[in-house]
């Protein structure tokens, strides 16, 4: 059995990891090894290296754009819907969007169908040499993709960021949002936000907007339970526990130089200080990330 495994991308010592691996094959390909052997796949895909992993079917063949279809399906049995994905490894004029339509249609005719949320997945690889050549795969979700999640709902919260002086804030407000799934508002933004905004969005690459969407606000959302954050406040993060315990809250933070305006912070139902510094405060999304950690570290 011949298998693909991604390599991660960080430092490797690709010698140890074939000593993790055991007795078997490598050809090197970049950030691919393909490896012959037997494998005990559940402990692969937990080694630090190792992104994911696809099991070939298919080695390299002729490209027949009109018996793709086929093909792929005499791989690929015992399932009920599927999904494609294909790397490039040569231009070629074929597109990716033409060869899964190709796909699609042949199994469509067999009973199968498409479903981007399948669990079960063809990967191909196509190159150009003397002529055009692609490879089969398959391969299934606990294989290529890593489950990250430990099973925190963190849709109680939003994260409402007051009128941000810097790129640097902004962007580190954008990447913790996104990462922890958790809509962020500017509230009163002033006439030079926009063009602050679209700078940290350069910083901060690989964050799809069409999905995390961006809120511009002059009043923070009704309904939510606001707390601001201060080192001259009263109450400190032992009241966060109890304060979480209500279904809808906001986490207010101010300008890291001014803090919040004195009308917003106001409003706000709590004021909570963070860490026993009493002098230097903590930056903006320095306090963000204390908060969820406390309000993760109780439900993990």
């Amino acid at each position: 059995m011949k298998y693909l495994l991604f390599l991660n991308r960080f430092e490797l010592d690709k010698e140890k990891l074939k000593s993790k691996l055991g007795n078997v094959k490598f050809a090197d390909d970049e950030k691919r090894l393909l490896v012959e052997g037997n494998l005990d796949l559940e402990k692969v895909k937990k080694l630090p290296e190792i992104n994911k992993i696809a099991i070939l079917k298919q080695d390299w063949k002729e490209l027949s754009f009109s018996n793709i279809g086929k093909e792929c399906l005499s791989n690929f049995s015992g399932k009920k819907d599927f999904k494609v994905e294909a790397r490039f490894l040569s231009k070629i004029p074929v597109s990716a969007i033409s060869l899964y339509k190709k796909i699609n249609s042949y199994f469509k005719k067999e009973g199968l169908s498409f479903n981007e949320n399948s669990d079960n997945i063809i990967y191909l690889e196509i190159i150009k040499k003397e002529k055009t050549l692609y490879r089969i795969f398959i391969t299934n979700k606990e294989l290529w993709e890593k489950d990250y999640s430990f099973g925190i709902n963190m849709e109680k919260f939003i994260v409402v960021l007051e009128n941000p002086g810097s790129v640097i804030e902004i962007s580190d407000f954008l990447r913790i949002c996104y990462i922890f799934k958790i809509p962020l508002y500017f509230l009163n933004t002033d006439s030079g936000f926009n063009f602050l905004l679209e700078k940290a969005k350069k910083m901060t690459k690989g964050i799809s907007y069409e999905e995390f969407k961006l809120n511009l606000v002059k009043e923070i959302p009704k309904d939510y339970v606001k707390i601001g954050f201060s080192i001259k406040a009263s109450s400190n993060e032992k009241d966060l526990n109890k304060i979480f315990e209500n279904k809808k809250i906001a986490l207010i933070f101010g300008d890291e130089k001014f803090g919040l305006k004195q009308e917003t912070r106001d409003k706000m139902n709590y004021n909570v200080r963070l860490t026993p510094e009493t002098k230097k405060p903590l930056r903006a999304s320095h306090a963000l990330s204390y908060v969820l950690g406390i309000y993760v570290k109780e439900k993990i």
